[in-house]
């Protein structure tokens, strides 16, 4: 997940992106039968990695390892504080909860970021069950100067049509297996965690920014009136509902990877308020009003820190028999982890990630030449 320093006209992303982590939070304590809309939340935000990272970075000539091992710093400086601590937060959550101890193994490929490189679910779901995101988005990060550059280097529509035969390609191998027989190719909860495969959704993000920065991209959204953003954000909601529904009823239940089956409605939605943010429809305004700007630059804090402090609130209020009311133990639960969230990022990400960057500077001076 990707910080939210971005121009205000692209803000209503980043609560759209609020939208899905809280949408995953959901879906992993509180909903059944959510696999889907789990998936689809993560979906999102690594399309929205891709977007972001495309636009901001020019991987282009002239860009070499110095400069790479440069950026892979500062995103290190920016998420590696966090991640730390959603590892801790597991294993204090995990010895009070179930009274287990961590594997060193299992911890050991939480803390390298390989965790997710493994084919195995006991390094997936040791200190912390959701960070293979990390280290997933570390991998993209590591092969973004390949993939970026070669993208942009196609035609606008040689992109889409790319992303749109690798999208049936995977269709096709997951597609092909039974629900009682075993997943095969790429329909795999292995595979789905496994880093290459999300080079699919991160490449969409790409392209998508490749083609907003189009001069036929640039001539729609001129011609666009603040009313016509408002229908077009409307419509977009309403498709991306109806998409999302046909997704899961006519297709997940064949394919796992959900963005075989969700990414006409993630690509419809994202772009659609990519093509309205400088118009700023009614939805795009909503979006960006000050309460919602301000939690979504904790979005990353209240993904990666979501088991610990669910685990540790629920053996809190357990202790005080307040988990048996479900209303109040929502609440509770919601408060604490966004409030968690917002300390976190206030007290501990900003600080650490501001310290590791000046000693990246300091490295920087030191090893240049003197005049």
């Amino acid at each position: 997940m990707t910080s939210n320093n971005k121009g205000t006209y692209l803000q209503s992303l980043g609560t759209l992106q609020l939208a899905a982590v809280i949408a995953v939070v959901l879906g992993h304590f509180w909903l059944d039968d959510s696999v889907y809309m789990n998936s689809v939340g993560v979906s999102f935000c690594f399309v929205y990695s891709g977007y972001f990272t495309a636009m901001r970075h020019k991987f282009g000539q002239g860009y070499g390892l110095r400069a790479h091992a440069a950026f892979l710093r500062d995103k290190l400086a920016k998420l590696y504080p966090l991640h730390v601590l959603g590892v801790a937060l597991g294993i204090l959550a995990g010895m009070l909860a179930w009274g287990g101890i961590v594997s060193p193994k299992v911890l050991l490929a939480h803390l390298t970021l390989t965790s997710s490189w493994i084919p195995n679910p006991a390094y997936y779901f040791g200190a912390n069950p959701v960070a293979w995101f990390v280290c997933d988005l570390f991998f993209l990060y590591l092969m973004a100067p390949i993939v970026v550059p070669n993208l942009r280097r196609l035609a606008p529509g040689w992109q889409v049509a790319l992303i749109a035969a690798l999208l049936m390609l995977e269709f096709i191998g997951g597609y092909t297996s039974s629900a009682g027989s075993g997943a095969p190719l790429l329909n795999n909860y292995t595979l789905y965690q496994f880093p290459p495969i999300r080079l699919l959704d991160f490449a969409t993000g790409v392209v998508i920014c490749n083609i907003g920065g189009t001069l036929t991209w640039r001539r729609l959204q001129e011609r666009l009136t603040s009313l016509a953003s408002s229908i077009i954000e409307v419509v977009a909601i309403v498709l991306f509902l109806v998409l999302y529904r046909a997704g899961k009823d006519l297709i997940h239940a064949h394919c796992f990877r959900a963005f075989c089956a969700s990414a006409p409605a993630i690509v419809l939605f994202f772009t659609s308020f990519i093509l309205t943010s400088r118009r700023r429809g009614v939805v795009s305004r909503l979006l960006c009003i000050q309460p919602l700007t301000a939690l979504s630059r904790v979005s990353a804090e209240v993904y990666l820190l979501q088991y610990g402090v669910y685990f540790l609130i629920e053996h809190l209020c357990k202790q005080v028999g307040l988990h048996q009311q479900p209303v109040p133990y929502f609440v509770i639960q919601m408060a604490g982890l966004l409030l968690t969230a917002w300390l976190a990022h206030r007290y501990y990400v900003l600080p650490m990630g501001s310290r590791l960057r000046g000693k990246q500077r300091i490295r920087s001076n030191s090893g240049s030449p003197k005049n």
